[in-house]
């Protein structure tokens, strides 16, 4: 009620003041409006594309369309006070609902920052999921695990919450963008230096290093190993080499090297792995495993199985010399042994390493029987234990023991049960021999990658030929069609990822790069180990891709429950009764009414008054009115001090256009210069009595620029309209309401018939509703909204006394064809 007596008082005491503020709510309504159309349709892109990005994209979007929302519903409620006060109701309940959904879990910032390796966990939340299955294999299966503890992950949490670093990796997480691999790295760039620059709390420190060199004294050695182990690191969701690990470690670094491990949770390929799977920021803290260094004499990795098929369960044992970080690194390629599972591990058979322009003889390792039966018996044992295959890291060292370094679930690809395979015959082979890695079938154009500096060139659908496969690739395979490489091992990091994706993946070639030409189009068929030449499109058939990454993710779960608050429109119609803020179901809702209600309030200020003479000037002009014209802003020529103007004066854009029509050649005033508004005692004017002295006589313009809202008088009948005509196709309309008549009624019908119609033909949309006749047109460019505005001058220079003059409907269907084919003078008929 106050803000109705403010709006009320000021337009007594200021109408130019009034107009001038009402349209500066109006055209930050339209700004607002616009915005939220800008960020709803990147967010639906987003939704309804499938496209990954991190939550804090959607966060950012949605809190900018949340105040583009809020700042609506607080201009409609100063264009229209106290006409929709519950519609801010209705936006918190919303924008509630869309926040609790995007809201970050509980983080837990307190002790236990320093656990044991050797505990007892019910999941991975404190020591993350490496930590998690290491302590179930050491303890549970009583398995050789290095000595080591845990660095939790609370202890993450309670260095980035005393660093107050939360709200700034938010912030830069809103900034990534999928398609930029160049942004990722800078975003990545900006996230590292944040965690190595802050400070480990003092007492989190303190009880590292004594932690440590608790450690350190036990074991009798002065080097240890730092390794990530992440929340849902080594699960379903592998994270294979995506985080840091920090090799020979001693006191003098430990600190450093923490953070390093820290950081490497926003590597440009953790961040690219963790997003691609929907896994949210928040769910992912950092847990730091510190093992004892082995002093490494050969290493590898284990299959439970097969990885490119699910029917050959043999056990696969790659081994390299020293650490094994080249070979899960994708740098070389491993000795394999199989040992058959069903025969009580009988070694079935060795495979020797790739050899290539990459490849080294000091790589190689050849590990005895005995040492592989007894992996192969553990591998079993520990697949036994979780009930799928696994994919484990082990060491032995210079004393000849055996340590497990890692177990995680392995993704196993279904190898195709179709036997009509397309025939390849008389198809040149480019390429014959190596290791499937990840199957499938691909076709595209050769890539040659020598440099990951260069991975931004990589064009969409490429096939990547490239000497190595470090898991850094990972963040461009969905770009990729297939890769095939000299060296790699379908054991290493990237391949694990490459399934998971199924992007097929061709290794162990040796001379790949050398013989397969840059630019050349090619089919790569990993389970026949072939590249052919040209594309293949019956083995593409044959071999539809499948895409692994898990549907139903923690992104879009919460996406989704985000979208249903902000997407759907149920208010279509502006005249169905049910158009009210209660039937608001969705932020989209409120932006509709707002910007309907908005325009619909602007309208009316001229059918309420809301104007007189007082701060108008009237115009001068051939056109026999009463007209005075109210400028809020750029609609009149600056510096005009005179109480009457010209045209030249004007710089309407919209009146300027309707002028335009209403002083066309075509249409005549002179023959109507006898008829005086004025002589009337009384002039009924759409259910309101106006006396001969008021003001109400007179039309009333009130402009800007881009803007006019529009009282125009003839006699008996009046029009009302109100447009917005600039640069914003978005923001223009033109709404128009023609009213009253000096004939009888059927006069008055015959009237609005002719109107509607030709409104129709000019692309409006028509509503009539007794004497009253209600059109509008939205959304057209500047050019077309000041030709329909000439084309509405015309039209009510035309229609003048049309009421006392059509007498039926034929008469109205040849004043429509007249007045279209160019006549706009119906004074004779």
């Amino acid at each position: 009620m106050l803000n109705i007596v403010k709006q009320f008082a000021h337009q007594l005491i200021s109408p130019e003041g009034a107009g001038r503020a009402k349209y500066t709510i109006f055209k930050e309504l339209l700004k607002q409006d616009r915005h939220a159309h800008d960020m709803l349709a990147e967010l639906e892109e987003l939704y309804y594309q499938h496209k990954k990005v991190d939550i804090n994209v959607v966060n950012r979007l949605f809190n900018e369309l949340s105040t583009a929302v809020s700042t609506m519903v607080s201009c409609l409620s100063h264009l229209a006070p106290g006409s929709y006060g519950n519609l801010r109701d209705y936006y918190k309940k919303f924008d509630f609902y869309a926040r609790f959904a995007l809201s970050p879990p509980e983080i837990d910032t307190s002790p236990p920052f320093i656990l044991p390796i050797n505990g007892f966990y019910d999941n991975d939340l404190q020591v993350g999921g490496k930590g998690f299955h290491l302590a179930q294999v050491k303890e549970i299966l009583g398995l050789p695990v290095p000595e080591g503890f845990v660095i939790s992950t609370s202890a993450y949490n309670f260095f980035i919450e005393k660093n107050g670093l939360k709200h700034r990796v938010y912030d830069l997480l809103s900034r990534l963008d999928s398609n930029s691999p160049s942004l990722y790295k800078e975003i990545s760039e900006k996230l590292t230096s944040l965690i190595l620059n802050a400070d480990v709390p003092t007492n989190l420190e303190k009880t590292i290093i004594f932690s440590f060199e608790e450690l350190r004294k036990g074991s009798g050695t002065e080097l240890f190993a730092l390794r990530s182990s992440a929340v849902s690191e080594d699960s379903h969701i592998s994270f294979a080499g995506q985080y840091s690990s920090i090799l020979q470690v001693d006191k003098s670094i430990l600190i450093a090297s923490y953070k390093k491990v820290l950081a490497g949770k926003f590597s440009p390929r953790a961040l690219y792995y963790r997003i691609m799977n929907g896994i949210l920021d928040d769910a992912t803290p950092m847990a730091v495993l510190v093992l004892e260094m082995i002093d490494a004499e050969a290493s590898g990795v284990i299959t439970t199985i097969n990885p490119t098929d699910r029917n050959n369960d043999d056990i696969f044992i790659h081994t390299v010399r020293g650490l094994g970080e080249s070979l899960v690194g994708g740098k070389i390629s491993p000795e394999t042994i199989i040992v058959k599972k069903k025969d009580d591990g009988v070694i079935f058979k060795r495979q020797s390493p790739a050899r290539g322009r990459n490849s080294t003889q000091h790589t190689s390792f050849t590990l005895s029987d005995k040492d592989a039966l007894q992996l192969a018996a553990w591998a079993r044992q520990i697949e036994s234990f979780y009930n799928t295959p696994q994919d484990i890291e082990w060491s032995l060292d210079r004393h000849n023991r055996l340590f497990l370094l890692q177990a995680r679930s392995l993704h196993v690809q279904e190898k195709s049960e179709k036997t009509d395979i397309p025939k390849t015959e008389g198809i040149p082979v480019l390429l014959q021999g190596g290791e499937a890695a990840s199957r499938g079938v691909a076709c595209g154009r050769i890539y040659h990658l020598d440099n990951e500096n260069n991975m931004h060139m990589i064009p969409e659908g490429a096939i990547l030929v490239t000497p190595v496969t470090p898991p850094s690739y990972v963040r461009i395979l969905d770009r990729l069609a297939g890769v095939v490489a000299d060296q790699g091992s379908a054991a290493d990091h990237f391949a694990s990822v490459a399934r998971e994706f199924g992007v097929p993946v061709l290794v162990k070639t040796g001379n790949a790069c050398l013989k397969l030409q840059e630019g050349s189009t090619v089919t790569l068929w990993p389970d026949e180990k072939k590249v052919l030449d040209g594309h293949i499109d019956s083995l593409l058939q044959h071999y539809k891709p499948v895409k692994s990454p898990h549907a139903q993710s923690p992104f879009q779960r919460a996406f989704k429950m985000v979208i249903d608050f902000i997407s759907p429109l149920q208010l279509v119609n502006p005249d169905d009764p049910a158009f009210i803020p209660e039937s608001c179901r969705s932020l989209h809702d409120i932006i509709r009414f707002a910007h309907e209600k908005g325009v619909q309030a602007m309208f009316s200020q001229a059918r309420e008054g809301f104007i007189r003479k007082a701060g108008a000037k009237r115009l001068k002009s051939v056109v026999p009115l009463n007209f005075f014209v109210l400028d809020v802003g750029g609609g009149i020529k600056k510096n005009t001090t005179e109480k009457e103007i010209g045209l030249d004066d004007l710089r309407s854009i919209p009146l300027l256009a309707l002028w335009k029509g209403l002083t066309h050649k075509g249409v005549k005033w002179s023959e109507h210069d006898h008829f005086d508004w004025k002589s009337f005692d009384d002039v009924t004017l759409a259910g309101g009595v106006a006396g001969k002295d008021d003001s109400a006589f007179a039309s009333y313009a009130v402009v800007s620029r881009d803007y006019l809202n529009l009282n125009i008088r003839f006699g008996y009948h009046f029009a009302l309209l109100d447009s917005l005509c600039g640069s914003i196709p978005e923001e223009n309309y033109i709404l128009m309401r023609f009213a009253g008549g000096g004939g009888d009624s059927s006069g008055k019908s015959l009237r609005l018939d002719f109107i509607a119609e030709i409104l129709s033909r000019l692309g409006f949309s028509t509503k009539q509703k007794g004497d009253l006749l209600d059109a509008r047109l939205m959304r057209y460019d500047e050019q077309t909204t000041s030709d329909k505005l000439d084309m509405l001058g015309r039209l009510l220079g035309a229609t003048k006394l049309m009421d006392m003059i059509l007498l039926d409907s034929h008469m109205v269907e040849k004043a429509v064809d007249e007045f279209m084919n160019g006549r706009y003078d119906f004074s004779k008929t």
